[in-house]
């Protein structure tokens, strides 16, 4: 590592990488909205995401996406294209949460995450995201949204936390 880097606390910080699930499958009626599967598209995309990820060094350490079949499925697909398999789990809380309750999840973050992935829907990913980064930012299935966060336990994270945007990625500009 630069000096330089040392002396700006770069190894001091964390990424917040946020996820829409991938595109999911409308075609079975049957299914209550929680349980609905991908569509082809869907499981093409998530995986091209992981790539992407990879590509960039964004593999995150801990992974917490919400409880739904279609975030399940795509952090499931995600994880045979990075070399290491991060630490993951689903909470119920994260279905169609609000941005409050998305942050209380990023609150629960393991400390030793340097970098921590939640996997959810919208609205909550896109008004997080837009708020976090103090500009609209739509967040299409599949888009990611990186933050750095500078010396901030996960713990102490709250929405007035300083973070800058240092990705953004949607499927459809791959």
């Amino acid at each position: 590592m630069a000096k330089n880097e040392k002396e700006m606390g770069v190894d001091e910080c964390r990424r917040l990488v946020l996820m829409r699930h991938a595109k999911s499958d409308w075609g079975d009626n049957t299914l209550s909205d929680h349980d609905r599967p991908l569509n082809r598209r869907g499981m093409e995309n998530a995986p091209l995401m992981a790539q992407w990820m990879q590509e960039n060094d964004l593999i995150p350490d801990q992974i917490i996406c919400s409880s739904a079949a279609r975030t399940l499925e795509t952090v499931e697909l995600m994880l045979p294209v990075w070399p290491r398999e991060p630490n993951w789990s689903s909470e119920e809380s994260l279905y169609l949460a609000t941005p409050d309750t998305i942050v209380s999840a990023i609150r629960s973050g393991p400390a030793g995450a340097a970098t921590l992935m939640l996997v959810a829907h919208n609205p909550g990913m896109t008004y997080l995201a837009s708020m976090l980064a103090g500009k609209g930012v739509d967040m299409p299935t599949a888009a990611i949204a990186v933050f750095q966060v500078k010396n901030t336990e996960w713990c102490d994270m709250d929405p007035g936390t300083p973070l800058q945007l240092t990705h953004f990625m949607r499927p459809k500009a791959l």
